[in-house]
C-alpha cells in the first residue's frame, strides 16, 4: 500500500472517531464550560427556581428524556394492573436452600422450595424374582425383573396441591410374559398419574389414573409387602387402576379415627383412552381406626410399639355393563356381552409389638348381559356365566425383637357362589410360609416363601408346590 493511501486511511479513521465522540457527548451550554461560583452549588430557592425557568431555556436533553421515561413507566403500571395479584411472584423462581434437599430411604430424593410452595420426591425401585413351581413332577422355573418402578410425587403451587406420577418399565409390568419377540406389550408404562387437592380437610379431591380404594392389600404398595407377593384373592377381586375422580379424607372430622373415599370411575381400567357410553363404575370405602392413626398401609410392624393398633375397612362398588367379567377389562366373556356386578369387601389389619395380622373378605355377585358373538360357522357362542364368588385371606407375621428377621404365614381361598345361577370362577386355595431379612426395612430386603397351591376345598394332594425368592432395592 502506498504512503498516500496510508495517509488517507489514517485521516478517515480520525474523522470517524471524532464524529463518534461528538455524537456520544452532546455539546454543553457555554456557561457550564467554566467552574460555577462557590455559592452556585447550593440549592436554589423557590423564587430562584421560577426565575431560572423564565429567563433561561431548559436544556433540550431534559425535555427529550423525561417525557418518554414517564410514558414507559405509565405503560408498565397499566400492564401490572392487568396481571392478577401475586402472579409474578407465583411464576417466578422459588429458591431451594441447602437445608431443603435431603434423601430418605424408601422415599428417595426430596427437594423443597424455601416457601413450601413446591416439592418433588423421586424414587426408583426394583425387584428381582426367582420362582420355581413343581406340579405333578413337572418343574418350571423363572428369573425375572418382577417390578421396576420410577416414581415422582410432591406438591405444586402450594402444599395443598399434591401429585403423583409412577411409571412401570419391567417386562412383566408391561404385560410381556416371555420375551419381546414372542409377546408384545399389553400396557403403557403409565401406572399412576393423579392430582389431589387438600384445601378442605374433610373433602379432598383426587382425579387421574390410580388404584381405586378396594381391598387393603391391593392398595398397599408392592414394595411394602410382608411376603413375596399378594394373596391369591387379589387377582380375582381387586378393582385395580382406573381413570377416576373421588372425594376423600385421611382424617375425617379431625378425630384421628376415620377415613373415607367415594367416587366414580370410567370403568375401563388402566390405559383407557375413552368410552362410548355412560356406564360408569361407582365405589365407596370407609375406615375406622379405634386406637388412632398409624401406618396401616404398610405390612409388617417395624415400629414394634407396645400399644395395640387396629384399622378396619369396608368397601362397596357397582358397575353397570362392565366389559370384563371380574373387573374393568379382565376376563372378557367369549359371547361379547357385558356384566352388571356388585362387589363387597371387608378387611382389617392389627399391629402390636412386632406382631402383625391382617384379614380380607370379598364377595361379588352379578348378572350377564349376553352378547351376539358367533363362531366361524355363524352359530352364537354360549353365554359365559358371571364370576360370582368370594375370596378370603388371613396373614400374620412376627418381627423378632432387636433383629431384622421376620417369619410369616398365609392362608387364602377363592370359592364360586351360585347366587342367581352358575358361576365361572374356579375354586382355588393357597397355604404358605415366608421368611424376610430386612437389610433396611422394606427399601432393601430379601424375601422368600413357599406355598402349596391346590384347586377347590379338597385335599392338598392334588396341587402344586411353589418356591419364590425376591430381592428388592429402593433408592
Amino acid at each position: 500500500m502506498s504512503h498516500a493511501t496510508w495517509n488517507r486511511a489514517l485521516a478517515l479513521t480520525t474523522l470517524l472517531l471524532t464524529a463518534s465522540a461528538a455524537h456520544a457527548q452532546p455539546t454543553a451550554p457555554v456557561e457550564s464550560a467554566e467552574a460555577p461560583p462557590a455559592d452556585a452549588t447550593d440549592a436554589p430557592t423557590e423564587s430562584e427556581g421560577s426565575e431560572a425557568t423564565t429567563d433561561e431555556a431548559a436544556p433540550p436533553a431534559e425535555v427529550g428524556t423525561t417525557a418518554p421515561a414517564e410514558a414507559a413507566e405509565s405503560d408498565e403500571d397499566a400492564d401490572a394492573a392487568r396481571i392478577p395479584e401475586g402472579e409474578e411472584v407465583q411464576m417466578g423462581p422459588h429458591a431451594i436452600g441447602n437445608d431443603r434437599v435431603r434423601f430418605t430411604p424408601g422415599s428417595g430424593l426430596d427437594l423443597r422450595s424455601d416457601d413450601g410452595a413446591f416439592r418433588l420426591q423421586t424414587r426408583v425401585r426394583g425387584q428381582f424374582l426367582y420362582g420355581l413351581t413343581d406340579e405333578s413332577g413337572s418343574i418350571q422355573h423363572q428369573l425375572t425383573a418382577r417390578r421396576v418402578r420410577i416414581a415422582f410425587s410432591g406438591n405444586f403451587f402450594g402444599e395443598a396441591n399434591r401429585f403423583k406420577l409412577e411409571l412401570a418399565i419391567s417386562p412383566s409390568d408391561d404385560g410381556i410374559r416371555d420375551n419381546i419377540a414372542s409377546s408384545t406389550p399389553r400396557n403403557t408404562p403409565l401406572l399412576d398419574l393423579y392430582f389431589e387437592f387438600r384445601q378442605i380437610r374433610d373433602f379432598n379431591i383426587r382425579v387421574g389414573q390410580y388404584k381405586l380404594p378396594s381391598n387393603r392389600q391391593r392398595v398397599i404398595s408392592s414394595g411394602d409387602l410382608q411376603m413375596v407377593d399378594r394373596a391369591l384373592m387379589n387377582s380375582e377381586f381387586t378393582l385395580d387402576r382406573d381413570l377416576a375422580i373421588d372425594a376423600r379424607s385421611g382424617d375425617f372430622l379431625g378425630l384421628g379415627l376415620l377415613r373415607y373415599a367415594a367416587g366414580v370411575s370410567v370403568g375401563r381400567g388402566r390405559d383407557s383412552t375413552g368410552f362410548e357410553d355412560f356406564d360408569f363404575h361407582y365405589f365407596a370405602r370407609v375406615e375406622v381406626l379405634p386406637f388412632g392413626m398409624f401406618d396401616d398401609y404398610e405390612e409388617s410392624d417395624f415400629e414394634r410399639a407396645a400399644t395395640p393398633r387396629l384399622s378396619i375397612g369396608a368397601m362397596y362398588s357397582f358397575q353397570h355393563n362392565a366389559i370384563g367379567l371380574n373387573r374393568q377389562t379382565s376376563n372378557m366373556p367369549a359371547d361379547g356381552g357385558t356384566t352388571n356386578y356388585h362387589l363387597f369387601i371387608a378387611d382389617a389389619i392389627f399391629k402390636y409389638a412386632g406382631f402383625s395380622a391382617q384379614w380380607e373378605l370379598a364377595i361379588r355377585t352379578g348378572s350377564r348381559n349376553p352378547g351376539d358373538a358367533v363362531d366361524d360357522m355363524g352359530v352364537p357362542l354360549p353365554v359365559t356365566d358371571p364370576r360370582n364368588g368370594l375370596g378370603t385371606m388371613l396373614q400374620a407375621g412376627y418381627l423378632l425383637p432387636g433383629r431384622r428377621i421376620e417369619f410369616s404365614g398365609r392362608y387364602g381361598a377363592i370359592r364360586h357362589l351360585g347366587i342367581g345361577g352358575a358361576s365361572s370362577i374356579p375354586d382355588e386355595s393357597e397355604l404358605g410360609v415366608g421368611f424376610s431379612y430386612y437389610v433396611a426395612q422394606h427399601p432393601f430386603k430379601v424375601q422368600l416363601d413357599y406355598f402349596r397351591l391346590w384347586a377347590g376345598p379338597g385335599t392338598l394332594d392334588d396341587g402344586a408346590n411353589q418356591f419364590r425368592i425376591q430381592l428388592q432395592g429402593s433408592i
